[in-house]
């Protein structure tokens, strides 16, 4: 019996949403608590559906579209677990909606559509596609709204879907069926927006490389060329789009067309619409990108007379980038405060994977361009120019062909730039300073003659009248910073440019516009990066004094990148340079301190100011001894706090959970101060009430990789200065580590990589007692990553170390038996490792494992492979260039007593025979 809804029950339902969209707050409020008890009924999806679908045309738009949007986030709650609810009545009626003249139930009723899809599929529902597409190829009248409701519902089912819908489902191929009705829609006769929605869902298959619509490729081919001069927008931008897939899966077959899509392509670059143009650049981005043009450069090289100079041409801000760009302008004085609104949500810093030394990497996290929109009109002109655009685009595709094609490109390029670059409008020159920006690593390869004149005229533009030309200067400049410091530091012909140029960004960083105070401090970074420190020692005081002067001129948004910058000259100078002077000191932290005093706990702008202190306290040891525990204690405290308002979450959702950038930045300042004082940082931990190991075993739970990430960084710090703290929590440590590395996969690699970093740490600094109890768990682990093929070099690596030092103290003899499973991989990651700490500890420890069953431990000497894993092993030692003299000696002993045990005859023939030359040389000292 079909199911219909209770008359009453339905008005009812729909008086309640139209109190829900009232202005009186009362009201409202009343209605959402109807509503919410509304939502426990068993039918309540049913009628929500009658709302949207069914009702008659007298009910309100925005009444239905409520309906409609809680129908959706229920079907979307419900999805989860084995038992899905039927929802028949659902399926039979929904695709109703799609005929309604009411645009707003129509949208509402296709997203209702591809949410239950994305749950049932093919075999939950099979009656949707062949109902969609039916409705799709209708006439229903001039301006086909049904059937653009229904395509633009397929055309989201093909975008989310598309991978479960490459399947045979009751002995058929669906998509067969799917991919014939689209082409044939492509080509609908009289609606433009079918032909872009169809050629949107065929394109959303082009990457599976399915046979269903690799055998219509062709046709598809064939109809697109017929659509080229299409007056829809949309259809040329899906055109654009399609061949970029196209040369992305199968570019044999554009290959015999490319000459004209190229030119399309450029004539589509002036389209009137943005989107249109932008898409046309995407695909000779796709191109620039594309291992046809490095197999056909000779080909490919005439249209390149074509290609740029559009390029270029669209570099340059269109009228709107420059109507925008004046809004910005007007609240861009250095002096005026930033907003709230001005600020861009910040995250902490991106970390690498942890480095084979121990040194934690980061890197400054770039602000998203994908932002959310935003209602606020303050901000529409920052987020037009953020956005992903054609100038954007223009640009990247420059750089990928002057990187593919360096000297093509170069050749056709340089003559116009060099008339652009001194216009006397201010958009063509810098976009032209961009260009060279754009193209630095093939200036730098192959036109060094023009550098000499090139850069100092770029030092000149850093006074140019217009902001935006400054602006890009400096960061075109930074581009060039690498080649400008080499010059310097090898006492160069041109090592005087050194000087006014860093001078000029140092001046630059103080300009009287906030966007050219960004690109200047950000490029102030990349040259104090790129020297030699000796470049820079000069600098340090001068630099350190200038600083002060932007802490009391930057806003808010600015002192992100201050911090930075700050953060990267202290780590470049380091303890000896900053130690020598104590004026540099007293340089250095009162503008930071003041700051640290000025912003609270809950403050987001903190977060960058915690990532520099970090940096501060590890660079600066005990000189930081009179801050430090006042400093420890602020980031114990928000760290605790932070994790104790989450768990009052789990128990009351009214309660905001706390960002976890607190979380992750002061984890990472606690880091800095254990590695700035060493074993003495055991004092500062222990002083303080909070116990720093439990917060620490509660962070390795956190779901986020960045907290898990910075808090095994932490653990292996403490495992290295402060080992005896983290003893009476051996177990669960272990137990952390072992379900993170179990549980590994590809977004948690910095995370695991980490955790096994850290287990090397404390296994070198635990006596046998303290750990035999979980060592051969912890040996179950790592072999796997040191055998997985799918590893990072870095974490494989890692696997090595941490394997080799688990036979220093008494681990050997569990790892004995074993050897035979991973020494040759062991060898293959150990050989060019850099001679550190962490190699020559590894190496004892692997000796000591060997040792421990010299007779089996390469897996029995008297079998072939036996004898390839010692020579494998020799091999090393041969490779170690400068081993602790410990070590050394212990080599030779080594040589000298498996030459004993082999016999001299099959040590020469079996054994050394199959080491090159270069090795044996490098042994001889052994005397072997």
């Amino acid at each position: 019996m079909s199911w219909s809804a209770d008359p009453q029950a339905l008005d009812q339902l729909r008086q309640i949403f139209k109190a829900t969209l009232s202005s009186n707050n009362q009201e409202r409020n009343l209605a959402n608590d109807a509503l919410r008890q509304a939502k426990q009924q068993p039918e309540i999806e049913n009628y929500l559906l009658s709302l949207l679908v069914l009702d008659d045309n007298s009910t309100r738009s925005d009444v239905r579209a409520a309906a409609g949007v809680n129908l959706k986030n229920s079907i979307l709650r419900q999805s989860q677990g084995n038992a899905l609810p039927d929802r028949q009545f659902i399926k039979e009626n929904v695709i109703k909606g799609l005929i309604s003249p009411d645009q707003m139930v129509r949208n509402i009723t296709g997203n209702v559509i591809t949410s239950l899809f994305s749950i049932y599929g093919l075999q939950g529902w099979p009656q949707a596609l062949p109902q969609l597409i039916e409705l799709a190829k209708g006439e229903s009248s001039p301006r086909f709204i049904p059937e653009i409701a229904s395509m633009s519902a397929l055309s989201k089912i093909c975008e989310d879907s598309y991978l479960s819908l490459d399947i045979e489902f009751n002995g058929e191929r669906p998509l067969n069926y799917m991919i014939q009705n689209f082409l044939t829609l492509m080509i609908h006769p009289h609606s433009g927006q079918i032909r872009a929605l169809a050629i949107q869902c065929i394109t959303q298959f082009i990457s599976l490389k399915s046979q269903s619509f690799l055998i219509h490729l062709d046709v598809f081919l064939s109809n697109l060329f017929q659509l080229a001069s299409d007056s829809n927008e949309k259809v040329r931008k899906n055109i654009c789009a399609a061949f970029s897939h196209v040369l992305e899966t199968r570019p044999d077959k554009l290959m015999p067309h490319l000459d004209g899509i190229i030119d399309y392509c450029l004539h589509l670059m002036k389209d009137k619409d943005e989107d249109v143009a932008l898409e046309a650049c995407e695909f000779l981005l796709v191109l620039s990108a594309s291992s046809e043009i490095e197999n056909n450069r000779s080909g490919f090289a005439p249209k390149l007379k074509l290609i740029v100079p559009v390029v270029l041409e669209k570099m340059v801000y269109s009228e709107e980038e420059i109507f925008y760009i004046k809004l910005q302008d007007e609240k861009d004085n250095a002096e005026i405060a930033d907003k709230d609104e001005d600020i861009k949500p910040q995250n902490a810093k991106s970390k690498e994977i942890q480095s084979s030394n121990g040194t934690k990497k980061k890197q400054q996290a770039h602000d998203s361009d994908d932002s959310d929109d935003d209602d606020d009109d303050d901000e529409d002109d920052d987020d037009e120019l953020m956005q992903w655009s054609l100038r954007k685009c223009s640009a990247s595709t420059l750089e990928v062909l002057s990187s593919n094609l360096p000297a093509e490109v170069l050749d056709i390029s340089l003559p116009i730039l060099q008339e652009n670059i001194v216009s006397n409008e201010w958009q063509i020159r810098e976009a032209a300073i961009l260009a060279f920006g754009a193209m630095s690593s093939s200036c730098m390869e192959l036109s060094r003659d023009k550098l000499p004149s090139l850069v100092p005229f770029l030092v000149d533009r850093l006074q140019d009248d217009e902001a935006r030309v400054r602006q890009i200067t400096c960061w075109t400049l930074s581009t060039y910073s690498t080649w400008i410091a080499d010059e310097a530091h090898a006492g160069g012909d041109y090592a005087n440019y050194y000087q006014p140029t860093f001078q000029s960004i140092v001046t630059c960083s103080l300009d009287r516009k906030k966007v050219v105070q960004e690109a200047a401090c950000s490029a102030l970074s990349s040259f104090i990066e790129q020297s030699d420190i000796s470049l820079i020692q000069f600098y340090i005081g001068p630099l350190l004094e200038h600083f002060g002067k932007c802490f009391q001129t930057y806003q808010r948004k600015n002192l992100t990148i201050l911090y930075d910058c700050v953060q990267t000259l202290v780590e470049k100078a380091g303890y000896e340079n900053l130690s020598s002077d104590p004026e540099l000191i007293n340089k250095l932290l009162p503008p930071l301190l003041e700051k640290w005093h000025s912003l609270t706990d809950e403050d987001n702008d903190l977060w960058p100011l915690l990532e520099c202190m970090a940096a501060v306290a590890a660079t600066l040891r005990e000189l930081f001894a009179p801050y430090a525990v006042p400093v420890y204690e602020r980031a114990i405290n928000i760290l605790s706090n932070c994790i104790q308002i989450e768990m009052q979450t789990q128990t009351d959702p009214s309660i905001d959970v706390p960002e976890k950038n607190f979380v992750v930045t002061s984890l990472d300042l606690i880091d800095g101060l254990i590695q700035g004082f060493g074993s003495h940082s055991v004092d500062l931990i222990q002083q303080n009430r909070a116990n720093l190991m439990e917060l620490l075993l509660l962070c390795f739970e956190d779901k986020y990789t960045d907290v898990r990430q910075s808090a095994y960084a932490l653990l292996g710090d403490i495992g290295i200065y402060a080992v005896d703290i983290a003893k009476p929590h051996l177990s669960s440590i272990f137990i952390s580590i072992g379900n993170e590395v179990n549980n590994r996969s590809y977004s948690t690699i910095a995370v695991y990589h980490n955790a096994i970093w850290a287990l090397g740490e404390f296994v070198l600094r635990l006596n046998y007692n303290e750990m035999k109890d979980y060592l051969p768990n912890l040996v179950d682990l790592i072999i796997p990553v040191l055998l997985g093929s799918d590893m990072q070099q870095a974490v494989l690596e890692t696997a090595a170390v941490c394997l080799g030092r688990m036979g220093i103290n008494g681990g050997a003899q569990v790892l004995a038996p074993r050897l035979s499973e991973f020494i040759a991989e062991w060898c293959s990651h150990m050989i060019y490792f850099s001679e550190n700490e962490e190699k020559s500890t590894s190496f004892q420890g692997m000796l000591n494992i060997i040792n421990a069953n010299p007779d089996q431990g390469f897996g029995g000497l008297s079998t072939k492979q036996g004898k390839k894993n010692l020579s494998l092993f020799i091999t090393c030692i041969g490779n170690y260039m400068e081993p602790p003299e410990e070590l050394q000696n212990t080599f030779h002993q080594f040589l000298a007593s498996y030459k004993s045990l082999i016999g001299a005859e099959i040590w020469q023939s079996q054994v050394l025979s199959s080491i090159d030359q270069e090795t044996l040389q490098q042994l001889s000292h052994y005397g072997i």
